[in-house]
C-alpha cells in the first residue's frame, strides 16, 4: 500500500509532528511505502531525509484558513495575504494532482484539518483521502476555516472521505460522531516500558507548550500568583516552548516582577529535552480551555511525573478514561485560578507514598491507552478498511 502524507508544517517540536513521525516509522515498519508532502526543507524536512527510504515532496502552500490579523499592519495586509494563500494553495494543489497521476498512491492522508491541498487532489484522482483531525481550530488556535467550516464539513461529507480523530470530543465537534467513516485513534505517546521511571519529587512546576493565549497562560499566572503569596518558599514556574505572543510574553513577566517573583519565574524557550525537564519537575500544569488531546499529559505521566489538568476538552476526556481505568482520578484537576492554586499547593505538600501512588496509576492508564503500537496497529487497520 502507497499513502501520500501532507504536513501542516515541519516544527519538530509540534505535537502534530511528533505523532506523525510516529506514525510514519510504525507504518513502514509494517509495509506502508510511503510519499511525505512538505511546505519547507526545515525540521521534520531532515529528518525524513535521514530514514532514507521515505519519498519527498515539497510544495509551497500555507493552512486554508484566513490569515491571521492581530497588529493593525495584519488588517491593512489581509486581502492580499488572503489572495496570495488562496492562489498559492491553488497552485500547490495543482502540482500535486500532476506529481500523484505519475506516482499513484492508494490513499491521501492529511496530517491536520487545516490543509487542503491533499483533499483537492484525492477529489480529482478519485482516490481516497483521510483528514486527521488533530485540533479544534477556532476554539484553540482561533483559526476560521476558508472560505467557512461549512465548506469545511461539506469536505468531510464527500463519499471517500474519511476521518481520523483524536478524541471524542474533537468527533463530536465536527459532527462526526454517527459517521461510518469516521474513527477515534488516541495519539501514540511512546513505547510501552515494563515499569515506570524512577522520578521521585522534583523541585519546580513546568509547562511545555507554544506561549500564546489559547493555552491559557493567563490562568496560570494569577494561580501561581496566588500559590506564591500562600506559601513561605513557593517552587520556581518554567515555561518551555516557543513564544508565539511576545506581548503575552511580557505580560507574564511584568505579572511575575510586579508580584516579587521574578526570580522564580523562567521562560526556557524551544527544548529538545523535554522529557529530562519533565524527569526533574514536581508537575507538569496543562492550562488550556481547549486543548484538543493534550499531549504534554501523558507524555509526563509516561515518565513518572505529576500532571495538574484542566478539567475541560481533550484534558478532561484523558481524565476520564483514567477514572474509568483506574477506578480513581489519575491527575490533580482544576477549572479556575483558584482552584489550580490549591492544586499547585497540594502538589508542594504530597507525601512520597501519596506522590507515587497517583503517579503510579497514571502511568498505567497511558501506558495502556496511549502506546504507540496500538495506534499504528489501528491507522493500520483503517486503511485496510477503506481499501
Amino acid at each position: 500500500m502507497t499513502v501520500a502524507y501532507i504536513l501542516i508544517d515541519t516544527r519538530q517540536q509540534s505535537g502534530s509532528s511528533k505523532s506523525f513521525v510516529t506514525l510514519l516509522k510504525g507504518v513502514k515498519e509494517r509495509g506502508i511505502k510511503p510519499l511525505v508532502v512538505v511546505p519547507d526543507q526545515n525540521g521534520v524536512y531532515h529528518d525524513l531525509l535521514s530514514m532514507g527510504d521515505v519519498d519527498i515532496l515539497v510544495l509551497n502552500y500555507r493552512p486554508s484558513v484566513y490569515p491571521w490579523h492581530t497588529e493593525p499592519m495584519d488588517y491593512l495586509k489581509f486581502i492580499p495575504r488572503l489572495i496570495g494563500r488562496i492562489l498559492l494553495n491553488w497552485k500547490a494543489a495543482r502540482q500535486l494532482t500532476s506529481y500523484l497521476r505519475e506516482h499513484p498512491v492508494d490513499i491521501i492522508h492529511t496530517n491536520v484539518s487545516v490543509i487542503d491541498i491533499g483533499f483537492r487532489a484525492a477529489k480529482r484522482l478519485g482516490v481516497p483521502h483521510v483528514f486527521h483531525i488533530r485540533e479544534y481550530g477556532d476554539k484553540d488556535f482561533y483559526m476560521t476555516y476558508y472560505p467557512s467550516s461549512r465548506r469545511f464539513k461539506k469536505y468531510l461529507k464527500w463519499e471517500k472521505n474519511y476521518s481520523i480523530c483524536i478524541t471524542k470530543g474533537i468527533q463530536l465537534h465536527y459532527g462526526q460522531e454517527n459517521c461510518n467513516r469516521s474513527r477515534v485513534i488516541y495519539n501514540g505517546i511512546f513505547s510501552v516500558k515494563s515499569q515506570m521511571p524512577s522520578h521521585g519529587q522534583g523541585s519546580y512546576f513546568l509547562f511545555a507548550g507554544r506561549i500564546e493565549a489559547a493555552k491559557g497562560l493567563d490562568l496560570l499566572m494569577e494561580a501561581y500568583v496566588l500559590y506564591a503569596r500562600r506559601s513561605q518558599d513557593p517552587l520556581p514556574l518554567y515555561l518551555a516552548g516557543e513564544v508565539l505572543d511576545h506581548h503575552l510574553k511580557q505580560d507574564i513577566a511584568k505579572k511575575a516582577a510586579n508580584s516579587g517573583l521574578k526570580d522564580k519565574l523562567s521562560f526556557l524557550g524551544v527544548r529538545s529535552d523535554i522529557e529530562d525537564l519533565m524527569s526533574h519537575a514536581l508537575a507538569v500544569v496543562i492550562t488550556s480551555p481547549f486543548e484538543a488531546f493534550g499531549r504534554s499529559m501523558p507524555e509526563a505521566m509516561s515518565l513518572g511525573c505529576l500532571a495538574i489538568a484542566r478539567n475541560t476538552s481533550g484534558t478532561l476526556e484523558q481524565l476520564e478514561n483514567g477514572l474509568r481505568f483506574a477506578g480513581e482520578d489519575i491527575a490533580l484537576r482544576f477549572e479556575t485560578a483558584e482552584q489550580l492554586s490549591m492544586q499547585l499547593q497540594k502538589a508542594s505538600q504530597l507525601s512520597v507514598t501519596e506522590y507515587e501512588h497517583i503517579t503510579e496509576k497514571a502511568w498505567e492508564t497511558v501506558t495502556h491507552l496511549y502506546g504507540e503500537n496500538a495506534y499504528v496497529n489501528a491507522v493500520l487497520s483503517f486503511y485496510h478498511e477503506i481499501i
